[in-house]
């Protein structure tokens, strides 16, 4: 934890340094997304502290698919063993039925029941065995199916919101800029800044800040298409990548979001406070030769121009 702290105030010193060299305004909201930006992208040591974490989920869910191979394997041996005494049962059976169809006088048929009802009696548990040992292997790897899927959701969703998390949306940002490219087709990013949100901490608190940041996560889940993919970008921006969508058809899809969530109240239901809140939106749509930092880098810019314009704005890379 020291580690960590000792990271923030270093890449601290380095977001001022940073503002400073380049003019940018000193505003809390303004220094607070430069912070971020560094701590998690251009500062590779901050990096990978802020992934340790992460990584070592991946790496349980790597070791609980190793455990589920092993079980599978194991229980095929053991499936194999009892196959393979079943068999045995199976000719033993053969051979009375012989002795019953031969109608040998001298075939003792008080023995041969005796015989024949004790290996059916051991076929029984040998079958009973077999079920046993597929139930016990089925509940186990339901178990770290189940589990499997708590650590992956822990690699790639947000905690707090719910959505997917940073390196959910670049994974999935990468997938859909090489279908773009290899087929001629676009898709766009809006990028949404809670208007404001540093006043929201000041005057109700922080706890009351991340339950708005929940309910944020919830409308953009409930008014955006499934196809959608939605994620926290960083503090309280958020980033939607809609595929197969132009600007035009972006800016509709902004413009509705927009206006839907100035209408709306959200709750911090912990806290017992509802609040109206708006955001403003930056919009950039992949173009032949671009690269994700390029539509990342002008949706931002585009974002920035909303907030200076008034706030509670769409405006789009070509207004810049």
């Amino acid at each position: 934890m020291e580690r960590f702290y000792l990271t923030v105030a270093r890449v601290a010193k380095k977001t001022l340094h940073h503002m400073v060299e380049h003019r940018i305004p000193m505003l809390p909201d303004i220094y607070s997304r430069h912070f971020y930006r560094y701590l998690s992208s251009t500062d590779h040591e901050s990096q990978e502290i802020i992934e340790e974490q992460q990584q070592g989920n991946l790496k349980e869910v790597y070791n609980q698919q190793d455990q589920g191979l092993s079980i599978m394997k194991d229980l095929s041996a053991m499936i194999d063993k009892l196959d393979q005494v079943t068999d045995k049962h199976n000719e033993q059976l053969d051979n009375h039925l012989l002795n019953l169809k031969s109608n040998d006088k001298t075939t003792d048929l008080a023995q041969l029941k005796t015989e024949i009802t004790n290996e059916l009696g051991l076929v029984i548990v040998n079958n009973n065995e077999i079920h046993t040992h597929i139930v016990d292997a089925q509940e186990t790897v339901k178990r770290l199916q189940k589990k499997m899927e708590e650590v992956a959701d822990m690699a790639t969703i947000d905690e707090l919101t719910g959505l997917y998390n940073r390196r959910a949306l670049f994974s999935r940002l990468s997938e859909e800029h090489s279908r773009a490219k290899r087929y001629d087709q676009s898709f766009s990013l809006l990028l949404i800044d809670i208007d404001d949100f540093k006043c929201v901490n000041d005057e109700h608190g922080h706890q009351v800040g991340d339950g708005i940041l929940r309910g944020l996560g919830a409308f953009l889940r409930q008014n955006l298409r499934d196809s959608d993919f939605p994620a926290r970008f960083g503090g309280e921006e958020f980033i939607c990548l809609m595929p197969s969508t132009d600007t035009d058809q972006a800016v509709q899809a902004a413009n509705k979001i927009r206006t839907l969530l100035s209408h709306s109240t959200l709750s911090s239901k912990k806290m017992g406070v509802a609040l109206q809140i708006t955001a403003s939106i930056g919009i950039s749509s992949f173009s032949s030769g671009d690269e994700i930092d390029d539509l990342i880098k002008r949706a931002d810019d585009a974002l920035y121009l909303a907030k200076r314009r008034g706030k509670n704005q769409v405006v789009t890379e070509q207004e810049l």
